[in-house]
């Protein structure tokens, strides 16, 4: 279930919970270290990207101290370490934490010094029934803050379980937003057995037979980033960002390297990521911005006028919430697709199928330019079989009923603007399925197909800030520089504190 671990990034520090029917979020606060003593294990990453997985852990000083299955005592500096997972499967809690700076922080200045964590909107969250509780398994349509920016997308349910004959998943919203759910359905796909499928962005699902690493993966700075990315294990790549860093340095590059087969015309590149934590946050900042002029704003979006060309085009140039696939050809490099960013509480699987017959040489080259602090990767592969044919069925809900007993079934069976609204923390729908019979001797994949958007609750107030407005849709690599500044104002309106 590597991409439901919610490897939580290093800007922020969050406990997730999910029990049964409970769901709440908190974070994870130094006075709460102990746990770590209580825990049937963690499981620690180093900095270089090796890890080990300790018993009876405890902290002393600056070090974490356990032991391995092998009964070998094992110190580590907490300035070493990149993360922390802490698993209590007893309980059906979950704690993970992230990042050298804040995992330090976090357990050694104490409750009343810790910074407070941004707060987090996206998207609303989707629980799979595992046939004994349900489990937090999707986050679609991330990034799409108004009715104008709606889209479907379709994310894979991992934990969802056949129950007598049905499939049962749980929406809820969770955030302090309104949520949209227009269009909620599941596309299940049988497939033959040692074949991963995955959706691409508009829906066509993609076998994936025989997926290969990349032979080198390099960040900008020359470094060897394949451990991070050459098998889905809930180790991300993120960008880490340096000391004193520049305006012009807030954006990353990912060359990936490929072999090539003499002949071959088509590719399917593999890829597990999402965006941050922080990625989210930043667009209530940027909505901010608007002031009073945020619902003319709104308006103008949904009604695809200017601002509807203007934030398309800005997403399309600074990869904040899309990132652009470009391959080396003989001409250049060449955008050849887009790759959507969801989450950032879940990263999913998605294929995306390109040309590759003006590639010259056997070598095939990717590169990934995504804005520092926005994105996170799992896993990249490529792929150069075709599709081998497969059984998709798409499945309307059989009942569908909200937190105040509804029937809503017809608000769910097609992308009509007919929508299911969901405007408090804590409203949900329990959405059930027929489970289609399947064929012997396949395994089968089950996605949720969702289409809707979400508005972000603000206040409307003040002059909008015309200038930084401008400047984050005219000046390219403006806006990394402005969420960086915000970061910064975070960091230090709580520096004092860690001092």
């Amino acid at each position: 279930m590597h991409k439901k671990g919610i490897k939580i990034t290093t800007l922020v520090t969050i406990l997730l919970l999910i029990y049964s029917c409970i769901k709440t979020t908190t974070y994870l606060a130094p006075n709460e270290a102990e746990k770590i003593s209580t825990a049937k294990k963690i499981i620690i990453a180093m900095a270089d990207g090796t890890e080990f997985e300790l018993k009876n852990a405890f902290l002393v000083d600056e070090k974490l101290i356990g032991y391995t299955k092998t009964k070998e005592k094992k110190e580590f500096a907490l300035s070493a370490i990149k993360s922390v997972r802490i698993e209590k499967m007893n309980t059906g809690y979950v704690f993970l934490f992230g990042g050298v700076a804040v995992v330090a922080a976090w357990l050694i200045i104490g409750a009343a010094t810790a910074p407070e964590p941004p707060p987090s909107e996206c998207c609303p969250f989707i629980y799979s029934f595992d046939g004994h509780q349900y489990v937090f398994d999707a986050e679609p349509y991330g990034g799409a803050i108004c009715q104008g920016l709606a889209r479907t997308e379709w994310c894979e349910l991992e934990n969802l379980k056949e129950v007598n004959g049905q499939y049962k998943i749980l929406i809820e919203n969770q955030l302090n937003e309104t949520q949209y759910t227009d269009e909620l359905k599941l596309v299940v796909v049988d497939h033959p057995q040692g074949v991963k499928v995955a959706p691409d962005n508009l829906g066509c699902i993609h076998s994936i037979s025989n997926p290969g690493s990349p032979l080198r993966a390099l960040d900008k700075h020359g470094r060897n980033i394949l451990p991070l990315i050459d098998k889905k294990d809930g180790k991300f790549w993120e960008a880490e960002l340096e000391p004193n860093i520049s305006a012009e340095n807030l954006r990353e590059e990912l060359l990936l390297e490929f072999p090539k087969p003499s002949g071959v015309k088509k590719a399917k590149l593999w890829v597990n990521g999402c965006t941050t934590l922080w990625g989210s946050q930043v667009a209530r900042e940027f909505l901010r911005l608007f002031g009073n002029e945020l619902p003319k704003w709104y308006s103008d979006v949904n009604s695809l006028g200017t601002a509807y060309q203007q934030i398309t085009s800005w997403y399309l140039r600074e990869e904040l919430y899309l990132l652009q696939i470009r391959v080396k050809e003989k001409d250049g490099w060449k955008s050849k697709g887009l790759i959507y960013g969801g989450g950032p509480m879940a990263s999913e699987d998605k294929a995306y199928a390109f040309d590759v017959s003006d590639v010259t040489g056997d070598m095939l080259r990717i590169r990934l330019t995504p804005a520092s602090q926005f994105w996170k990767i799992d896993y990249l592969a490529l792929d150069y079989g075709d599709n081998l044919p497969l059984d998709v069925i798409e499945v309307n809900a059989l009942e569908a009923v909200d937190c105040d007993g509804r029937d809503i079934r017809d608000l769910l069976s097609l992308r009509d603007h007919n929508y299911l609204v969901m405007p408090k923390i804590g409203d949900s729908a329990e959405v059930v399925f027929t489970a289609p019979a399947q064929e012997p001797g396949t395994k089968r994949s089950i996605f949720l197909k969702a289409s809707g958007y979400y508005n972000i609750h603000l206040e409307p107030d003040g002059e909008p800030q015309r200038e930084t407005i401008s400047r984050i849709f005219n000046e390219p690599g403006f806006t990394a520089h402005f969420a960086y500044q915000e970061f910064l104002k975070w960091k230090n309106g709580n520096k004092k504190m860690i001092q």
